[in-house]
């Protein structure tokens, strides 16, 4: 099939490309190095070579080095379908417009660090072996749906508000990113957010695996139409954070010590030691002594100087309760996030 196709020199295309001339072809094969650094191009003010030329080579072959880094795209760059059997070198290009690599296959090297992506940056279904975009830049959106690499480095790439990653049924073997560059810019979908926590995980990021996990739950939790799941969803970030934020543990157990100590200030259920002989001195119970028994019990252990009056001891018992359980959740987040 591909020995069917017409032959194009790259010598054509450059030369199409330097008068500004529209490069449209389809179903081609292309024979050498398609290298701007060659041509007698004008420079803009960010020393980028200025290209006006409408590029569109659709589903051909480029057996040749492609060198079109350091580059202002003014016109549409459509390569869907395009096999580069060579390196593909778009570093540092601005794409003004559509940029589109849909189907496009990438045999060896493809670079696209520092590129910036003004519109839509189409890589949906594309193959890959490695594939940088390192510090690239994205106004829109990028489109990973269905795409294959092996290794994708989007190490400080910066999204634009507004702007999204699209990463569904994207087959890959790591990415190398950190999840706060990325958190607010991928659509939810379970699928995606499991394998993006596997992938950090693997690269041992916890902190990323963590904070991905924690944000899944979160959101999975907003689009559960169930009660009852909602329901045990909720209690599982209040009390722990989905098992990765210990301080939400913390942070319980001082709202139930405090809520219990309000109970007991409040309703006059604490009495000094030596019962009703010593009944007169229970307007001398502080705040403080209310705060210091509710402490004691949630502990589980035995309040000095003090005790509950008749008809308030379950409340005592709930607060050991529930200061034993989340005693050992603590333990259990801490130690899921710290010992790894």
């Amino acid at each position: 099939m591909v020995d069917n196709l017409l032959m194009i020199k790259a010598e054509e295309i450059l030369e199409k490309i330097e008068k500004g001339k529209p490069v449209e072809y389809e179903n081609v094969i292309i024979y050498g190095d398609l290298d701007l650094h060659s041509l007698d191009l004008a420079f803009n003010i960010n020393k980028l070579r200025v290209i006006k030329s409408i590029i569109k080579i659709e589903y051909s072959v480029i057996k040749g080095d492609v060198f079109f880094d350091h580059a202002a795209f003014f016109g549409l760059v459509d390569f869907d379908g395009t096999t580069f059997t060579k390196a593909a070198n778009f570093s540092g290009s601005h794409f003004q417009e559509d940029a589109g690599f849909s189907h496009s296959q990438f045999q060896e090297e493809a670079n696209f660090s520092r590129a910036h992506f003004a519109i839509d940056a189409n890589f949906s279904r594309a193959r890959f072996n490695d594939a940088d975009f390192g510090r690239a830049r994205f106004e829109k959106y990028f489109h990973l749906s269905n795409a294959k690499v092996y290794t994708l480095k989007l190490s400080d790439a910066f999204f634009s508000e507004g702007s999204s990653i699209h990463l569904k049924d994207f087959n890959f073997n790591r990415i190398a990113v950190r999840w706060n560059s990325i958190k607010s810019h991928v659509p939810f979908n379970g699928s995606v957010y499991l394998t993006l926590i596997r992938n950090f995980r693997n690269l041992e990021q916890f902190e990323d695996q963590d904070d991905c996990y924690y944000q899944y739950r979160t959101e999975k939790q907003a689009r559960s139409p169930k009660i009852f799941p909602r329901l045990f969803d909720r209690l599982a970030w209040i009390s722990c954070g989905y098992g990765v934020r210990p301080s939400h543990t913390i942070l319980l157990s001082v709202a139930i010590i405090l809520l219990f100590m309000g109970i007991f200030w409040v309703g006059d259920a604490l009495q000094p030691d030596g019962g009703q002989a010593l009944l007169q001195d229970k307007a001398n119970i502080s705040l403080n002594d209310a705060f210091y028994f509710s402490s004691m019990q949630f502990l589980g252990k035995t309040p000095k100087n003090f005790s509950i009056i008749e008809g308030y001891e379950v409340l005592t018992v709930t607060e050991t309760l529930m200061g034993w359980l989340l005693m050992a959740l603590f333990l259990v987040t801490l130690s899921r996030v710290m010992l790894r």
